[in-house]
């Protein structure tokens, strides 16, 4: 069985590379533009992990972890984020299924965060 992934980013050109270069790598990929778009697409799917951008209109990315591992704990996340200055609250950090890892954008190749999600899905 494919692992799933849900790409949730509102810029679409980062989310759309972001989507065909994991589904080359076999992964079921999803995508949302909004915190409150992925919210409801988990209400009635399931994925194994998300990718999350930060600065995302409405809800941000931090909110949107802290609410979707409250109810669905068993999904891991990695941060992808165009901010080069971010580092990991301490209420992210204390979350075992949140990458430790930080992806800035542009990712001038995927293979560094494919290593870290098949690692995290292991």
């Amino acid at each position: 069985m494919q692992n799933s992934i849900l790409v949730l980013d509102d810029d679409i050109h980062v989310r759309e590379s972001l989507v065909i270069s994991l589904e080359d790598e076999e992964f079921d990929v999803f995508e949302a533009e909004s915190s409150e778009e992925a919210l409801n697409f988990l209400e009635k799917n399931h994925v194994d992990l998300i990718i999350v951008d930060l600065r995302l209109p409405g809800m941000n990315g931090t909110d949107f972890i802290n609410a979707a591992n409250v109810k669905w704990e068993k999904v891991k996340f990695i941060i992808y984020t165009g901010s080069p200055e971010f580092s990991i609250p301490f209420d992210l950090a204390r979350i075992h299924n949140v990458s430790k890892s930080v992806f800035l954008k542009p990712l001038s190749s995927c293979d560094v965060m494919i290593d870290e999600i098949r690692s995290m899905l292991g």
